[in-house]
């Protein structure tokens, strides 16, 4: 039975976990730009205090970080777009109250 009852449990707690961060969506994309903002800063600032170039490994990761920041600031713009050109409808959402 196990075999049949895991994956509808499975897909039931990230269905969940999914609506649980969606919610979160705006405290956490302003967390992640000042976090990246800060690192950039840090690694400007270690930089120039040590006389050390920054290593190619270091900027390739801030930028992936950057990139992924920017794309998850960028998602309520960007969200119609990509449901269009995925064929999927969205529905608006309801009013409050």
């Amino acid at each position: 039975m196990l075999p049949f009852t895991l994956p509808a449990v499975v897909l039931a707690s990230a269905g969940s976990l999914i609506a649980a961060l969606d919610h979160a969506h705006g405290l956490m994309t302003k967390l992640s730009i000042a976090i990246v903002l800060c690192a950039w800063g840090w690694i400007v600032w270690r930089s120039r205090t040590s006389g050390l170039k920054i290593r190619s490994s270091v900027l390739a990761a801030m930028c992936v970080a950057t990139v992924l920041t920017a794309t998850a600031a960028l998602w309520p713009v960007m969200e119609p777009a990509a449901f269009h050109a995925l064929g999927v409808a969205k529905r608006p959402k309801a009013p409050a109250g």
